[in-house]
């Protein structure tokens, strides 16, 4: 609330004719600015060329080292793959002998097994 004997503000009005002077250089300076913005946005077009160069040639030599690999596994496992036949069968074939020798009957019989000879 406000008393009777308060002080009183009176305000003049703002003239009306007010007029912006520009400053003399400020065409330079806009130029500048302009010179400014126009290299930060080069430097940012040139950012994302390299960028988008980069992840281009790391996705073509990724697929391409992929593909490079695949064909030399298959060229590895083809090569060796009669030498581990070969490998496989000479097993098989030795297996086969073994078990073939053992179930043989003894050419010579076994001390341990045979009756005692009588002695002359």
């Amino acid at each position: 609330m406000r008393k009777g004997g308060g002080k009183t503000i009176r305000l003049n009005p703002v003239e009306d004719d007010h007029q912006v002077h520009d400053h003399p250089a400020r065409a330079g300076l806009e130029a500048l600015m302009d010179q400014k913005l126009f290299a930060q946005r080069i430097k940012s077009e040139r950012s994302s060329a390299y960028w988008f160069a980069a992840s281009l040639w790391g996705v073509s030599g990724l697929v391409l080292g992929g593909i490079l690999g695949a064909y030399m596994m298959y060229v590895a496992m083809d090569s060796s793959l009669p030498l581990a036949s070969e490998a496989v069968t000479r097993g098989m074939a030795v297996e086969q002998a073994r078990q073939s020798v053992n179930n043989r009957e003894p050419l010579l019989s076994d001390p341990a097994t045979q009756p005692a000879e009588p002695q002359r």
